[in-house]
């Protein structure tokens, strides 16, 4: 019971009320007979949070070099729409860049998206590279393509002058991770970068749904209208 409990009140901080009823009912399923099924234990959550019947099977993705193909592989089939949430994305990754423009190039209604974390993506590493460097050329040359920089409310004034790169990320992140291939959301821990792609294991999960995509994308949206915007160099 009190793997529920913990597992739903870090999800539900300002709800007391719906933490207790839920930890109650999962007591209840532990203890009694008659187990509740996990719909009726957590179906208090859904009277707050949006909920998805999700119809397709979801593909659990296992090793980091499965995660980087279904990325590329997601980029080449994409018609519509790609859009990618990270909190950046490796310089050093240019097979990535380069399928994004060879997708722009031979689709021109397809519209991509991508938001990333403005500190990050900013910050320059040992090489004098950075995301946003990285995909700076893609944003001069192709029209439908949008890089979103958040940058926290909570770094501003002398805190933003006297903290440094890499140090002022303490002060907060954009940190959704999740890929969108027209209607197909790829929902993980992993950033895109070398490591993700080869070393560092995480979680990742393919859902085929409309909906959910469509969720996502709007999020995605809503938070790149306040965010920076990238432009390309001249």
């Amino acid at each position: 019971a009190r793997v529920f409990w913990t597992a739903i009140q870090s999800r539900v901080p300002s709800s007391s009320s719906v933490v207790r009823m839920t930890y109650s009912v999962a007591s209840q399923s532990l203890a009694g007979p008659a187990a509740l099924s996990a719909h009726q234990v957590f179906s208090p959550l859904t009277k707050e949070r949006p909920v998805f019947r999700i119809q397709n099977r979801v593909a659990v993705i296992r090793e980091p070099g499965d995660f980087y193909r279904e990325i590329l592989q997601g980029i080449q089939r994409a018609r519509k729409r790609i859009v990618l949430s990270s909190l950046y994305i490796g310089s050093e990754e240019t097979e990535l860049a380069d399928q994004l423009a060879r997708a722009l190039e031979r689709n021109p209604d397809l519209e991509v998206l991508v938001l990333l974390d403005c500190l990050r993506g900013t910050r320059i590493d040992g090489a004098g590279k950075s995301s946003a460097l990285l995909l700076a050329p893609l944003v001069k040359k192709h029209a439908n393509i949008h890089v979103a920089l958040y940058h926290t409310p909570a770094l501003s004034g002398l805190n933003k002058t006297a903290w440094p790169q890499r140090y002022n990320e303490t002060f907060g992140l954009q940190h959704i991770k999740a890929y969108l291939f027209d209607d197909d959301v790829i929902i993980s821990g992993a950033n895109l970068s070398r490591d993700y792609f080869t070393n560092r294991q995480d979680r990742y999960m393919r859902f085929s749904d409309r909906s959910l995509a469509d969720h996502f994308a709007g999020l995605v949206q809503s938070i790149a209208r306040f965010s920076f915007q990238l432009v390309g160099k001249s």
